[in-house]
């Protein structure tokens, strides 16, 4: 299954490079398509979106807010990749790899790549929200009661001060966990 990104949009769009393996990378699209994506667009939504998706079924509309979505889920892919290709779990624990011409990187270097891609994807993330708040009714199932009421519900209830200051200030919590009803960010070594 295709979570809204081919490995060539993830290559052209990002500074992962040609010769790492997709399958390396692949776990991290999955992971980050559900961490980030499906608590905006709320459970029943994410669903229907996903699976229209791969069915290539999508509306015009769908295939727009589709647009938004793909640079939030690339750049969130690149930065757990960062962590995830640095240190690899193997039979014998966590391990760094060495090759030929190559140097391993400090744990300081490490969150401080993840730090620059989490930037950008934030970035991304905000733009989605707040495109896809004003242009909500586009989208029934998104605004359906049935989506309201699953197990991650779209967080865009406080967002909704920013529509009304025009997106010059957003005072809301737009795109926060805890607008879900989760207290903890997402750790990060």
């Amino acid at each position: 299954m295709l979570y809204f990104i081919t490995e060539n949009y993830l290559k052209a769009n990002t500074p992962i490079t040609a010769n790492v393996d997709v399958n390396d990378v692949t776990p991290y699209i999955a992971t980050q398509s559900a961490l980030r994506i499906q608590p905006i667009l709320g459970t029943t939504f994410y669903n229907h979106l996903l699976t229209a998706y791969n069915a290539q079924t999508l509306t015009n509309d769908e295939v727009n807010l589709v647009e938004f979505i793909q640079p939030v889920i690339a750049w969130r892919s690149a930065e757990d990749a960062v962590f995830g290709l640095t240190y690899q779990l193997k039979n014998k624990g966590l391990q760094t790899q060495s090759g030929d011409y190559s140097t391993n990187v400090s744990r300081a270097e490490v969150a401080f790549g993840m730090e620059h891609y989490a930037q950008k994807a934030a970035f991304f993330e905000q733009r989605l929200i707040r495109w896809l708040l004003a242009n909500k009714t586009l989208f029934p199932i998104f605004i359906s009661a049935l989506n309201s009421d699953t197990d991650l519900r779209p967080m865009f209830a406080t967002c909704q001060q920013c529509l009304y200051n025009g997106f010059t200030t957003c005072t809301g919590n737009c795109g926060n966990f805890r607008e879900n009803g989760y207290n903890n960010s997402i750790l990060v070594l």
